[in-house]
């Protein structure tokens, strides 16, 4: 079996994820080789499968009502306008999904910014895989999370 290709533009996959009890994930990054990264590194985990990908906020919005999914990892800074104010937008449409905010920026005002618009997580680009992974799990089971390098860098 052939894997899919690596693309670089938007993608939305039909995926059995739910109904295979994994956790469905859409990918908000700007930057490709991170975007293609990121999947690689998800998708190889039993649990989880990435079902759809953008670069830009308005795209990010398009792929999730397209596929629903159980979370959102999205960059801060973005082409079109950053990911925090996209959180709200995902939240509306589905209250459900838990939204990580994945960037290398970590201020107090940032990071309360994503916690008061809906985010259920904040981790640094920074962080090891294992730390993403964690966070992804536990925001799935309704609960906040920071990363250590955010915990560490800010006073809230």
């Amino acid at each position: 079996m052939n894997p899919p290709p690596i693309s670089d533009k938007p993608s939305t996959e039909s995926s059995s994820a739910e109904s295979a009890g994994k956790t469905s994930i859409v990918l908000v990054e700007d930057h490709a080789i991170l975007r293609i990264g990121l999947r690689s590194m998800l998708i190889a985990q039993p649990d989880f499968s990435v079902v759809g990908e953008a670069g830009t906020c308005s795209e990010g919005l398009e792929v999730v009502r397209a596929t629903r999914p159980n979370v959102v990892i999205t960059d801060v800074d973005l082409p079109d306008r950053t990911g925090l104010t996209l959180i709200p937008d995902l939240k509306a449409f589905d209250n459900s999904i838990k939204v990580i905010v994945l960037t290398s920026q970590c201020t107090s005002d940032l990071v309360r910014e994503a916690l008061s618009a809906g985010a259920s997580g904040y981790v640094l680009k920074g962080a090891l895989p294992s730390e993403l992974m964690q966070g992804i799990r536990t925001v799935m089971q309704g609960k906040k999370f920071l990363s250590a390098g955010v915990i560490s860098s800010i006073s809230l």
